[in-house]
């Protein structure tokens, strides 16, 4: 048995709507801020144009939708690693678009060749144990497993350590008619809908102490994960009444060794739409048993809208950052991540 499964947060990158920085980021949602607008083009045929959450960028860097997310992961990942040094190539867990989703990025093209591009894109190599993860943005909760099993085996030096993260937009034409074939989308006809967005966010996590020479500073550590599984998606025609995400705070908790009564906030991608807040109340009436005066809750997506696979993520720098910053409730986080298939994910941070 592993005597300290935990890992520390090294560093983090991320590209957003509000904030071309994590520290950005964070501050402009930590404000408040928010930057939705109506989408220049005219993608939807509907009487108002769609709300959306665009990255300020120049539009001719969106013309190929695959080079457009590996300059978003390109920026978010520079400022998450930096430039390593030589022969401390970090594992790179790269969340892409859903299969499903069909994004030219990924659909129908091999793990090899996706990490050969954006190495090719940052000029930074990744370790030889890097791997595409395709299963949306609770994939960065199986992404922290993957990790720490990475670590344990010795695959990388817990001071480099692995680097996990995703960059995704869903103002593309096809996720657009997607989403609003679904009634998802807010606008006229829904008032619990999300605000489609895009962005990049990359976390990396270690074992700051594996080195003696490396700073031993206390450090927002991810302490705890635990995985569930939705049969009740929002693909389909049921509500969720968040079975999975209690069974993943159980096992989080469980993993933490940190009773669920010690969480003092929770993050997460939570986007607005109906079947979320169904599912997230009914997560937080079963899961959260504890007597409170209240449970504050972190909601990047007010700010940022919904950004896919990369949303996660966010939520985890978020709670981390707040925490490091001294303004979060608390030093213990729940953040609550969900896919739009059946994976949900919840990392305990303290």
């Amino acid at each position: 048995m592993v005597t300290d499964a935990s890992m520390d947060i090294l560093g983090y990158g991320a590209v957003t709507a509000v904030g071309l920085t994590a520290a950005q980021t964070c501050a402009a949602i930590r404000s408040g801020i928010k930057r939705f607008a109506p989408i220049e083009a005219q993608i939807l045929d509907d009487d108002e144009p769609q709300i959306g959450a665009r990255v300020s960028a120049d539009p001719r860097l969106r013309a190929d939708p695959s080079q457009w997310l590996l300059n978003l992961a390109g920026r978010a990942l520079a400022e998450c690693v930096g430039k390593p040094a030589a022969g401390a190539e970090p594992a790179l867990l790269w969340l892409v678009p859903e299969d499903e989703r069909g994004h030219p990025l990924s659909a129908g093209v091999g793990d090899s060749e996706l990490l050969r591009r954006l190495e090719l894109q940052l000029g930074v190599g990744f370790a030889p144990c890097s791997r595409v993860l395709r299963s949306g943005a609770a994939g960065c909760v199986e992404a922290l497993g993957i990790a720490r099993e990475l670590l344990d085996a010795g695959a990388v030096t817990g001071d480099v350590g692995c680097v996990i993260g995703g960059a995704d937009s869903l103002l593309r034409d096809a996720d657009l008619r997607e989403l609003a074939r679904g009634n998802r989308l807010l606008g006229p006809k829904q008032s619990q809908g999300l605000v489609p967005g895009e962005g990049a966010a990359f976390v990396r996590v270690g074992r700051a102490g594996a080195n003696p020479g490396e700073d031993s500073r206390e450090r927002v550590g991810v302490r705890g994960i635990g995985l569930g599984y939705e049969r009740a998606t929002v693909r389909g025609t049921e509500y969720s009444v968040g079975e999975a995400f209690t069974s993943a705070l159980e096992t989080a908790s469980q993993d933490a060794d940190i009773p669920e009564g010690e969480i003092a906030f929770i993050a997460g991608n939570f986007n607005g739409e109906r079947y979320d807040a169904w599912e997230h109340t009914h997560a937080l009436l079963r899961g959260y048993r504890t007597a409170r005066e209240r449970l504050p809750v972190l909601w990047p997506s007010s700010s940022v809208g919904e950004i896919g696979v990369a949303g996660g993520v966010l939520a985890l720098i978020v709670a981390a950052a707040a925490i490091e910053g001294e303004y979060a409730a608390g030093t213990t986080a729940a953040v609550q991540v969900r896919s739009d298939a059946e994976l949900r994910g919840v990392v305990i941070l303290r």
